[in-house]
């Protein structure tokens, strides 16, 4: 889960280093109310990043509830 740019250049350079995307799926995923998920996707478009954005869709539907 990535929590900041600084974190979001730090994947991005594991990514490349282990050249990861070629071996599996890579998916960067931003912390919820954290670093806004949109800010995410512009980041990993604009270098061209050969990964997926996960979000936690289940914080989406049900928030912090537990035990649904």
């Amino acid at each position: 889960m990535l929590a900041d740019e600084a974190d979001y250049r730090w994947a991005r350079d594991v990514l490349d280093r282990y050249r990861l995307a070629e071996r599996a799926p890579v998916l960067f995923s931003p912390v919820h109310d954290g670093l806004p998920a949109n800010l995410l996707a512009d980041w990993i478009l604009r270098d061209g990043l050969p990964v997926r954005l996960q979000v936690q869709l289940h914080k989406l539907l049900w928030g912090e509830a537990r035990g649904r």
